[in-house]
């Protein structure tokens, strides 16, 4: 059973999180924190194996939390949770097992979860997949392999999805939803329900209609709208 402690300073999210994590049959969770300092102090009390940690926090965040743990217990896996992408390379600077970007994705957890097994258990064997930078689609029995990083976004419509790339456009039978599970580990978000974004290629964040934003792609021309529904995701990932 794997010993699981939760620090961040939105409840909200820590409760998504722990929804996901339990969804896993050999995790406990042992402690939920929404005050860092009462996190440090029991977390080094209880000895958790794997501890889900906030960057951004008031007063102390995420990496001096994790100096902290980790000058009593070396050996602790720290996975950074964050709504910002910036903080990657300073995690894995202090030996972050993972970085895992808001808003959580269940299949994401569940690389996270894979990846936390086979360091932590003894003789625990699991088949990691190959990160493949290149996505089939298929349409009219024809099969096409794009490259990930070439993807400016997608667009739903008349039970098709378009694939806009950097080579020109392209017609898929597979579902947005299905694409989105495909895409979420390469920085590809929802802003609509009929649009998944490529947020390394987004050039300008424009302010429309109602509080929303329409975003200028590189690479195109055309502009990808931001509904109401997901305009917080936006905020939060660009501190708007």
């Amino acid at each position: 059973m794997l010993k699981i402690a939760l620090v961040d300073d939105e409840n909200i999210a820590l409760e998504e999180l722990e929804y996901l994590l339990l969804k896993e049959n050999d995790v406990k969770i042992i402690g939920k924190y929404t005050d860092p300092h009462q996190a440090i102090k029991e977390i080094k009390e209880l000895e958790p194996d794997v501890v889900f940690l906030d960057v951004s926090m008031p007063e102390i965040n995420g990496f001096m939390v994790a100096e902290e743990i980790k000058k009593v217990r070396r050996n602790i896996e720290i996975v950074f949770i964050t709504a910002h992408g910036d903080y990657a390379i300073k995690a894995f600077e202090i030996d972050a097992r993972d970085y895992v970007l808001k808003p959580f994705h269940p299949r994401r957890i569940e690389n996270t979860m894979n990846r936390l097994r086979a360091k932590i258990y003894d003789n625990y064997s699991v088949v990691k997949p190959k990160l493949v930078k290149k996505i089939p689609i298929k349409y009219n029995d024809k099969l096409s392999l794009l490259d990930i990083e070439s993807i400016i976004y997608c667009s739903a419509s008349e039970g098709n999805v378009e694939v806009i790339t950097s080579n020109g456009s392209f017609i898929s039978e597979e579902p947005l939803n299905s694409m989105e599970s495909r895409l979420v580990d390469f920085n590809f978000i929802k802003c609509h329900r009929k649009y998944l974004v490529n947020l390394d290629l987004i050039e300008n964040i424009i302010p429309w209609a109602s509080g929303t934003y329409i975003l200028k792609m590189k690479g195109t021309e055309e502009k990808v709208p931001v509904s109401r529904n997901y305009q917080k995701t936006i905020k939060e990932i660009f501190k708007i």
